[in-house]
């Protein structure tokens, strides 16, 4: 009775596991884990610091004060004080 007990519960775990990022998701497009080593976008760089957008996106880190260092999003080119391209 374990050993199918045990068998049912690996199967259940494999059925409901999420399916592995990709990592190619495009500079704008969203993203759920904040991190500079992102698995999810092609760029490495998922941030939630666009407070207007309500979600974290894939974005790039740029030099403050120097927009030239970004590609061009909604805005034009735009670097956040906090070293990301605005999308």
């Amino acid at each position: 009775m374990r050993r199918l007990l045990l068998a049912c519960s690996f199967l259940l775990c494999a059925c409901t596991d999420d399916p592995a990022p990709t990592g190619n998701a495009a500079f704008g497009e969203t993203c759920t884990k904040v991190t500079n080593d992102s698995t999810e976008c092609a760029s490495k760089v998922c941030t939630d610091t666009f407070d207007m957008l309500g979600h974290p996106v894939c974005s790039q880190t740029c030099t403050v004060g120097m927009d030239s260092t970004c590609p061009s999003g909604s805005t034009g080119m735009k670097c956040n004080m906090k070293g990301f391209c605005k999308p």
